[in-house]
Protein backbone atom coordinates (compact mmCIF):
# COMPACT_ATOMS: atom_id res chain seq x y z
CA UNK A 1 0.00 0.00 0.00
CA UNK A 2 1.02 3.52 -0.60
CA UNK A 3 0.72 4.35 2.73
CA UNK A 4 2.95 2.37 4.21
CA UNK A 5 5.63 3.41 1.86
CA UNK A 6 5.00 6.57 2.84
CA UNK A 7 4.95 5.56 6.95
CA UNK A 8 8.29 3.65 5.98
CA UNK A 9 9.90 6.51 4.25
CA UNK A 10 9.24 9.05 7.01
CA UNK A 11 10.50 6.66 9.61
CA UNK A 12 13.63 6.57 7.99
CA UNK A 13 14.23 10.15 7.67
CA UNK A 14 13.37 10.71 10.88
CA UNK A 15 16.62 8.51 11.97
CA UNK A 16 18.59 10.80 10.41
CA UNK A 17 17.76 13.02 13.06
CA UNK A 18 18.85 10.52 15.88
CA UNK A 19 21.65 10.89 18.02
CA UNK A 20 24.69 8.45 19.00
CA UNK A 21 23.21 8.64 22.70
CA UNK A 22 19.51 7.32 21.45
CA UNK A 23 17.78 10.79 21.73
CA UNK A 24 16.62 13.00 18.79
CA UNK A 25 16.99 16.61 17.79
CA UNK A 26 16.00 19.14 15.05
CA UNK A 27 19.22 19.10 14.06
CA UNK A 28 20.82 15.89 15.00
CA UNK A 29 24.39 15.44 16.36
CA UNK A 30 25.05 19.21 15.12
CA UNK A 31 22.79 19.81 18.58
CA UNK A 32 24.76 19.84 21.44
CA UNK A 33 22.42 17.79 23.11
CA UNK A 34 19.00 15.74 22.19
CA UNK A 35 15.60 17.72 22.94
CA UNK A 36 13.82 16.56 25.86
CA UNK A 37 10.52 16.89 23.92
CA UNK A 38 11.32 15.75 20.33
CA UNK A 39 12.76 12.55 21.62
CA UNK A 40 9.16 11.90 23.17
CA UNK A 41 7.63 13.28 19.75
CA UNK A 42 9.35 10.23 18.37
CA UNK A 43 8.76 7.91 20.75
CA UNK A 44 5.49 8.25 20.27
CA UNK A 45 5.56 8.20 16.75
CA UNK A 46 7.57 5.59 16.61
CA UNK A 47 5.41 3.13 18.91
CA UNK A 48 2.30 4.30 17.13
CA UNK A 49 4.38 3.21 13.91
CA UNK A 50 5.05 -0.58 15.01
CA UNK A 51 1.72 -1.78 14.27
CA UNK A 52 2.04 -0.66 10.46
CA UNK A 53 5.90 -0.99 9.51
CA UNK A 54 9.09 -2.65 11.19
CA UNK A 55 10.93 -0.46 13.64
CA UNK A 56 13.70 -1.00 15.96
CA UNK A 57 13.03 -1.97 19.58
CA UNK A 58 16.21 -1.74 20.57
CA UNK A 59 16.56 1.76 19.57
CA UNK A 60 13.13 2.46 20.78
CA UNK A 61 14.59 1.29 24.05
CA UNK A 62 17.73 3.35 24.22
CA UNK A 63 15.60 6.28 23.41
CA UNK A 64 12.87 5.05 26.22
CA UNK A 65 16.26 5.12 28.98
CA UNK A 66 17.89 8.28 27.49
CA UNK A 67 14.28 9.83 28.31
CA UNK A 68 14.09 8.28 31.84
CA UNK A 69 17.34 9.95 33.07
CA UNK A 70 15.50 13.30 32.75
CA UNK A 71 13.66 12.57 35.60
CA UNK A 72 14.15 14.39 38.85
CA UNK A 73 14.00 11.55 41.71
CA UNK A 74 12.58 14.29 43.99
CA UNK A 75 9.56 15.98 42.46
CA UNK A 76 9.11 13.78 39.39
CA UNK A 77 9.36 16.59 36.97
CA UNK A 78 11.18 15.78 33.35
CA UNK A 79 14.02 17.94 33.17
CA UNK A 80 14.57 20.40 29.38
CA UNK A 81 17.47 19.44 27.74
CA UNK A 82 18.43 20.36 24.17
CA UNK A 83 16.45 23.55 22.27
CA UNK A 84 12.66 23.13 23.19
CA UNK A 85 11.30 24.64 19.73
CA UNK A 86 8.06 25.28 20.27
CA UNK A 87 7.99 27.52 23.37
CA UNK A 88 4.36 26.80 23.64
CA UNK A 89 5.44 23.46 25.31
CA UNK A 90 5.53 25.54 28.23
CA UNK A 91 2.04 26.06 28.03
CA UNK A 92 2.29 29.91 27.71
CA UNK A 93 3.27 30.19 31.55
CA UNK A 94 7.19 31.25 32.01
CA UNK A 95 10.36 29.98 30.62
CA UNK A 96 10.80 27.94 33.41
CA UNK A 97 7.92 26.10 33.97
CA UNK A 98 8.48 22.12 32.88
CA UNK A 99 5.13 21.25 33.90
CA UNK A 100 3.50 21.01 30.17
CA UNK A 101 6.66 19.20 29.23
CA UNK A 102 6.49 16.44 32.03
CA UNK A 103 2.81 16.06 31.13
CA UNK A 104 4.12 15.53 27.23
CA UNK A 105 6.56 13.30 28.14
CA UNK A 106 4.51 11.00 30.57
CA UNK A 107 1.65 11.21 27.87
CA UNK A 108 4.43 9.83 25.27
CA UNK A 109 5.46 6.98 27.48
CA UNK A 110 2.08 5.95 28.18
CA UNK A 111 1.07 5.60 24.75
CA UNK A 112 4.29 3.81 24.09
CA UNK A 113 2.83 0.76 26.58
CA UNK A 114 5.19 2.06 29.78
CA UNK A 115 2.67 0.48 32.18
CA UNK A 116 0.23 2.74 34.41
CA UNK A 117 1.67 1.01 37.81
CA UNK A 118 5.21 1.61 36.83
CA UNK A 119 6.96 4.16 39.19
CA UNK A 120 8.48 6.65 36.51
CA UNK A 121 4.59 7.11 35.61
CA UNK A 122 3.57 7.38 39.36
CA UNK A 123 6.44 10.10 39.95
CA UNK A 124 5.65 12.38 37.10
CA UNK A 125 1.82 12.21 38.00
CA UNK A 126 3.44 13.93 41.50
CA UNK A 127 5.01 16.13 39.65
CA UNK A 128 1.67 16.92 37.52
CA UNK A 129 -0.61 16.78 40.62
CA UNK A 130 1.89 19.74 42.54
CA UNK A 131 1.53 22.02 40.09
CA UNK A 132 -0.77 24.77 40.37
CA UNK A 133 -1.04 26.53 37.17
CA UNK A 134 -4.86 27.62 35.73
CA UNK A 135 -3.56 27.91 32.47
CA UNK A 136 -5.69 25.85 29.79
CA UNK A 137 -3.16 24.65 27.73
CA UNK A 138 -1.14 23.41 31.22
CA UNK A 139 -4.29 21.95 32.49
CA UNK A 140 -5.31 20.27 28.86
CA UNK A 141 -2.18 18.44 28.82
CA UNK A 142 -2.07 17.56 32.50
CA UNK A 143 -5.67 16.17 32.48
CA UNK A 144 -5.01 14.26 29.23
CA UNK A 145 -1.74 12.56 30.70
CA UNK A 146 -3.25 11.79 34.33
CA UNK A 147 -6.23 10.32 32.29
CA UNK A 148 -3.52 8.49 30.75
CA UNK A 149 -2.35 6.79 33.95
CA UNK A 150 -5.95 6.73 35.47
CA UNK A 151 -5.41 8.95 37.91
CA UNK A 152 -8.13 10.41 40.58
CA UNK A 153 -6.89 14.18 39.61
CA UNK A 154 -7.75 13.73 35.86
CA UNK A 155 -11.47 14.24 36.87
CA UNK A 156 -10.64 17.96 38.80
CA UNK A 157 -8.38 19.20 35.99
CA UNK A 158 -11.19 18.56 33.44
CA UNK A 159 -13.59 20.74 35.59
CA UNK A 160 -11.18 23.51 35.99
CA UNK A 161 -10.31 23.53 31.88
CA UNK A 162 -14.42 23.18 31.39
CA UNK A 163 -14.68 26.20 33.50
CA UNK A 164 -12.76 28.25 31.26
CA UNK A 165 -14.19 27.71 28.04
CA UNK A 166 -16.38 29.72 25.91
CA UNK A 167 -19.39 27.07 24.97
CA UNK A 168 -22.24 28.08 22.22
CA UNK A 169 -24.39 25.59 20.76
CA UNK A 170 -22.79 24.18 18.57
CA UNK A 171 -19.06 24.66 19.85
CA UNK A 172 -16.60 24.27 22.41
CA UNK A 173 -13.15 26.21 22.64
CA UNK A 174 -10.69 28.20 24.79
CA UNK A 175 -9.77 31.94 24.22
CA UNK A 176 -6.13 32.34 25.86
CA UNK A 177 -4.52 34.98 27.38
CA UNK A 178 -2.79 37.65 24.87
CA UNK A 179 0.59 36.60 23.51
CA UNK A 180 -0.62 32.69 22.88
CA UNK A 181 -1.27 31.82 19.51
CA UNK A 182 -4.08 30.63 17.08
CA UNK A 183 -1.97 27.52 17.02
CA UNK A 184 -1.76 27.09 21.07
CA UNK A 185 -6.01 27.42 21.23
CA UNK A 186 -6.29 24.69 18.94
CA UNK A 187 -3.59 22.35 20.97
CA UNK A 188 -5.32 22.96 23.79
CA UNK A 189 -8.60 22.16 21.84
CA UNK A 190 -7.12 18.90 20.87
CA UNK A 191 -5.45 18.12 24.15
CA UNK A 192 -9.16 18.30 25.96
CA UNK A 193 -10.60 16.18 23.45
CA UNK A 194 -7.75 13.27 23.84
CA UNK A 195 -8.52 13.93 27.96
CA UNK A 196 -12.35 13.90 27.82
CA UNK A 197 -12.41 10.53 25.47
CA UNK A 198 -9.75 9.00 27.82
CA UNK A 199 -11.08 10.11 31.03
CA UNK A 200 -14.69 8.69 30.17
CA UNK A 201 -15.69 8.68 26.70
CA UNK A 202 -19.30 7.81 27.17
CA UNK A 203 -20.14 10.73 29.69
CA UNK A 204 -17.81 13.05 27.45
CA UNK A 205 -18.82 12.23 24.16
CA UNK A 206 -21.26 15.69 23.96
CA UNK A 207 -18.63 17.82 25.14
CA UNK A 208 -16.03 16.41 23.16
CA UNK A 209 -18.24 16.42 19.56
CA UNK A 210 -18.65 20.08 20.49
CA UNK A 211 -14.55 20.51 20.73
CA UNK A 212 -14.32 18.57 17.76
CA UNK A 213 -16.81 20.89 15.52
CA UNK A 214 -15.09 24.34 16.43
CA UNK A 215 -11.59 22.62 15.28
CA UNK A 216 -13.19 21.57 11.93
CA UNK A 217 -14.06 25.24 11.51
CA UNK A 218 -10.14 26.08 12.28
CA UNK A 219 -9.08 23.88 9.24
CA UNK A 220 -7.13 25.29 6.37
CA UNK A 221 -7.42 24.90 2.72
CA UNK A 222 -4.71 22.33 2.37
CA UNK A 223 -6.24 20.36 4.97
CA UNK A 224 -4.29 21.24 7.76
CA UNK A 225 -4.45 23.91 10.63
CA UNK A 226 -1.91 26.52 11.90
CA UNK A 227 1.86 24.61 12.08
CA UNK A 228 3.03 21.31 11.92
CA UNK A 229 2.58 20.81 15.61
CA UNK A 230 -1.29 22.09 16.54
CA UNK A 231 -2.11 19.86 13.43
CA UNK A 232 -0.33 16.78 14.92
CA UNK A 233 -2.63 17.12 18.09
CA UNK A 234 -6.00 17.99 16.05
CA UNK A 235 -5.71 15.13 14.19
CA UNK A 236 -5.02 12.23 16.97
CA UNK A 237 -7.58 13.84 18.43
CA UNK A 238 -10.30 13.53 16.08
CA UNK A 239 -8.76 10.33 15.43
CA UNK A 240 -9.76 9.30 18.80
CA UNK A 241 -12.83 10.52 19.26
CA UNK A 242 -14.12 9.12 15.98
CA UNK A 243 -12.74 6.07 17.19
CA UNK A 244 -14.89 5.74 20.11
CA UNK A 245 -18.25 6.65 18.66
CA UNK A 246 -20.65 4.34 17.89
CA UNK A 247 -20.59 3.28 14.60
CA UNK A 248 -23.52 3.65 12.83
CA UNK A 249 -23.68 2.61 8.86
CA UNK A 250 -22.74 5.99 7.14
CA UNK A 251 -24.75 7.03 3.69
CA UNK A 252 -25.06 10.73 3.02
CA UNK A 253 -25.74 12.89 0.16
CA UNK A 254 -24.89 16.51 -0.16
CA UNK A 255 -26.41 17.98 -2.88
CA UNK A 256 -24.30 21.54 -4.02
CA UNK A 257 -26.11 23.82 -6.24
CA UNK A 258 -24.99 27.23 -7.97
CA UNK A 259 -25.45 29.50 -10.78
CA UNK A 260 -25.54 26.66 -13.43
CA UNK A 261 -24.17 24.02 -11.42
CA UNK A 262 -25.09 21.01 -9.54
CA UNK A 263 -23.08 18.23 -7.88
CA UNK A 264 -23.35 15.42 -5.52
CA UNK A 265 -20.51 14.02 -3.22
CA UNK A 266 -21.60 10.73 -1.62
CA UNK A 267 -20.08 9.97 1.15
CA UNK A 268 -20.30 5.93 2.46
CA UNK A 269 -18.64 3.56 4.07
CA UNK A 270 -16.33 2.37 1.28
CA UNK A 271 -15.03 6.48 0.79
CA UNK A 272 -15.45 8.08 4.18
CA UNK A 273 -11.71 8.66 4.28
CA UNK A 274 -11.07 9.93 0.90
CA UNK A 275 -11.05 13.23 0.09
CA UNK A 276 -14.11 14.62 -2.26
CA UNK A 277 -13.73 17.66 -3.97
CA UNK A 278 -15.16 19.68 -6.96
CA UNK A 279 -14.34 22.86 -8.48
CA UNK A 280 -17.55 25.89 -9.27
CA UNK A 281 -16.95 26.68 -12.51
CA UNK A 282 -17.65 30.51 -12.31
CA UNK A 283 -17.30 33.48 -9.38
CA UNK A 284 -19.00 35.09 -8.02
CA UNK A 285 -22.05 32.94 -7.43
CA UNK A 286 -24.69 31.94 -4.33
CA UNK A 287 -24.04 28.27 -2.88
CA UNK A 288 -26.51 25.78 -1.78
CA UNK A 289 -26.14 22.76 0.03
CA UNK A 290 -28.94 19.97 0.72
CA UNK A 291 -27.66 17.08 2.63
CA UNK A 292 -30.49 14.13 3.06
CA UNK A 293 -28.93 10.23 4.51
CA UNK A 294 -27.30 8.89 7.95
CA UNK A 295 -24.11 9.61 9.40
CA UNK A 296 -21.96 12.95 10.44
CA UNK A 297 -19.60 14.35 7.31
CA UNK A 298 -17.73 17.66 6.92
CA UNK A 299 -18.09 20.17 3.76
CA UNK A 300 -15.47 23.03 3.52
CA UNK A 301 -15.49 25.46 0.91
CA UNK A 302 -12.13 26.74 0.28
CA UNK A 303 -11.86 30.29 -1.74
CA UNK A 304 -7.97 31.22 -2.79
CA UNK A 305 -7.84 35.17 -4.26
CA UNK A 306 -5.13 37.80 -3.71
CA UNK A 307 -4.78 40.20 -1.30
CA UNK A 308 -2.81 42.89 -0.62
CA UNK A 309 0.64 42.18 1.09
CA UNK A 310 -0.45 41.78 4.90
CA UNK A 311 0.94 43.81 7.72
CA UNK A 312 4.07 42.62 8.81
CA UNK A 313 4.25 41.16 12.24
CA UNK A 314 5.85 43.04 15.68
CA UNK A 315 7.51 40.23 16.55
CA UNK A 316 10.53 40.82 14.13
CA UNK A 317 12.42 43.36 12.54
CA UNK A 318 14.46 42.94 9.05
CA UNK A 319 17.10 44.47 6.94
CA UNK A 320 18.27 43.46 3.71
CA UNK A 321 21.56 45.03 2.33
CA UNK A 322 23.05 44.19 -1.09
CA UNK A 323 26.39 45.18 -2.48
CA UNK A 324 28.69 44.62 -5.32
CA UNK A 325 31.34 42.31 -5.26
CA UNK A 326 34.09 43.40 -7.35
CA UNK A 327 35.08 40.90 -10.58
CA UNK A 328 36.17 40.73 -14.00
CA UNK A 329 32.77 39.94 -14.82
CA UNK A 330 30.90 41.99 -12.57
CA UNK A 331 29.10 39.01 -11.31
CA UNK A 332 29.02 38.77 -8.09
CA UNK A 333 26.72 40.35 -5.35
CA UNK A 334 26.47 39.74 -1.68
CA UNK A 335 23.28 39.98 0.19
CA UNK A 336 23.09 40.40 4.06
CA UNK A 337 19.68 40.05 5.69
CA UNK A 338 19.31 40.80 9.15
CA UNK A 339 16.71 39.49 11.55
CA UNK A 340 15.48 40.36 15.45
CA UNK A 341 13.10 39.03 18.05
CA UNK A 342 10.70 41.93 19.51
CA UNK A 343 8.38 40.84 21.84
CA UNK A 344 8.56 40.67 25.27
CA UNK A 345 9.62 37.20 26.02
CA UNK A 346 12.74 38.37 23.90
CA UNK A 347 12.96 34.76 22.57
CA UNK A 348 11.38 33.10 19.49
CA UNK A 349 10.68 29.59 18.69
CA UNK A 350 12.87 27.80 15.96
CA UNK A 351 12.60 30.07 13.20
CA UNK A 352 13.68 30.42 9.44
CA UNK A 353 15.27 33.25 6.89
CA UNK A 354 14.12 32.38 3.25
CA UNK A 355 15.36 33.99 0.60
CA UNK A 356 13.99 33.90 -2.64
CA UNK A 357 16.77 34.81 -5.42
CA UNK A 358 16.43 37.16 -8.42
CA UNK A 359 16.29 35.55 -11.64
CA UNK A 360 19.42 34.93 -12.63
CA UNK A 361 21.48 34.35 -9.54
CA UNK A 362 22.61 30.82 -7.70
CA UNK A 363 24.61 31.46 -4.22
CA UNK A 364 28.13 30.65 -3.66
CA UNK A 365 27.59 27.28 -1.86
CA UNK A 366 31.10 27.92 0.01
CA UNK A 367 29.60 31.37 1.96
CA UNK A 368 26.27 28.95 3.20
CA UNK A 369 28.84 26.26 4.57
CA UNK A 370 30.55 28.52 5.86
CA UNK A 371 27.91 30.35 7.84
CA UNK A 372 26.89 27.42 9.29
CA UNK A 373 30.42 27.04 11.24
CA UNK A 374 30.76 30.65 12.20
CA UNK A 375 27.30 31.07 13.54
CA UNK A 376 26.00 28.08 15.79
CA UNK A 377 22.99 29.59 15.55
CA UNK A 378 22.47 28.61 12.07
CA UNK A 379 21.82 25.14 12.23
CA UNK A 380 20.69 24.02 8.58
CA UNK A 381 20.40 25.04 5.16
CA UNK A 382 18.28 24.12 2.17
CA UNK A 383 18.41 25.38 -1.34
CA UNK A 384 15.26 24.58 -3.02
CA UNK A 385 15.21 26.42 -7.05
CA UNK A 386 15.43 29.55 -6.69
CA UNK A 387 15.04 30.04 -2.58
CA UNK A 388 17.26 29.52 0.53
CA UNK A 389 16.05 28.50 3.85
CA UNK A 390 18.07 29.28 6.66
CA UNK A 391 17.33 27.45 9.74
CA UNK A 392 17.70 29.04 13.06
CA UNK A 393 17.83 27.67 16.85
CA UNK A 394 15.52 30.73 17.89
CA UNK A 395 15.86 34.72 17.39
CA UNK A 396 16.73 37.15 20.05
CA UNK A 397 16.90 40.62 20.70
CA UNK A 398 19.97 41.20 18.66
CA UNK A 399 20.08 41.08 15.12
CA UNK A 400 21.38 37.64 13.85
CA UNK A 401 22.29 38.11 10.13
CA UNK A 402 22.96 35.72 6.96
CA UNK A 403 25.85 37.04 4.60
CA UNK A 404 26.64 35.45 1.17
CA UNK A 405 27.63 35.63 -2.15
CA UNK A 406 25.36 35.25 -5.35
CA UNK A 407 26.59 34.79 -8.83
CA UNK A 408 24.31 35.55 -12.05
CA UNK A 409 24.63 32.71 -14.31
CA UNK A 410 21.98 34.13 -16.58
CA UNK A 411 21.47 37.61 -17.47
CA UNK A 412 17.59 38.07 -17.55
CA UNK A 413 15.57 41.56 -18.58
CA UNK A 414 13.87 43.15 -16.10
CA UNK A 415 14.24 41.09 -13.15
CA UNK A 416 11.52 41.62 -10.78
CA UNK A 417 12.78 42.43 -7.27
CA UNK A 418 13.81 39.67 -4.55
CA UNK A 419 12.14 38.63 -1.27
CA UNK A 420 13.67 37.89 2.58
CA UNK A 421 11.24 36.13 4.92
CA UNK A 422 11.54 35.64 8.48
CA UNK A 423 8.95 33.69 10.38
CA UNK A 424 8.57 31.54 13.36
CA UNK A 425 8.67 28.36 12.58
CA UNK A 426 5.60 27.12 14.67
CA UNK A 427 3.91 30.96 15.12
CA UNK A 428 3.94 31.23 11.35
CA UNK A 429 1.64 34.31 11.98
CA UNK A 430 4.84 36.22 13.59
CA UNK A 431 6.39 36.99 9.91
CA UNK A 432 7.63 40.27 8.06
CA UNK A 433 9.43 40.22 4.38
CA UNK A 434 11.28 42.68 2.60
CA UNK A 435 11.94 43.15 -1.41
CA UNK A 436 15.49 44.02 -2.30
CA UNK A 437 17.17 44.44 -5.56
CA UNK A 438 20.77 43.44 -7.01
CA UNK A 439 23.48 46.79 -7.68
CA UNK A 440 23.50 47.71 -11.01
CA UNK A 441 26.37 45.86 -13.47
CA UNK A 442 28.30 49.59 -13.51
CA UNK A 443 28.78 49.57 -9.91
CA UNK A 444 31.90 47.43 -10.15
CA UNK A 445 33.64 49.11 -13.00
Amino acid sequence: MVELGQISIGYRRELLYRRHDGSYSAFGNVDDSGSTWLTAFVLKSFQQARQYIQVDTDQLKETTDWLLRLQGTQDGCFESVGKLINKQMQGGINSGNEVSLTAYVMAALLEAETPKDDPIVSRAALCLTNDTSTHPYALATKAYALALASHPNATSLLQKLLSQAAVTKNAMYWNLPKGNSRAVSLETAGYAILALMTHDPKTNEEKARKIVKWITTQRNGQGGFYSTQDTVVAVQALATYEGHLHQETLNVKAVVTANNFTHTFTITDNNKLLEQYQSLPTLPTTVSINMTGQGCVVLQAVQRYNIPEPEPSDAFTLTVNTITTPDKQCTTKRITACAAYRLPDQKSNMAVIEVDLISGYIPEKQDLKQMLKLDPNIKRYEVDGSKIHFYMDEFLVEDTCVNFRVIRQVDVEDVKPGTVIVYDYYQPEFSISKRYTLPPPEECR
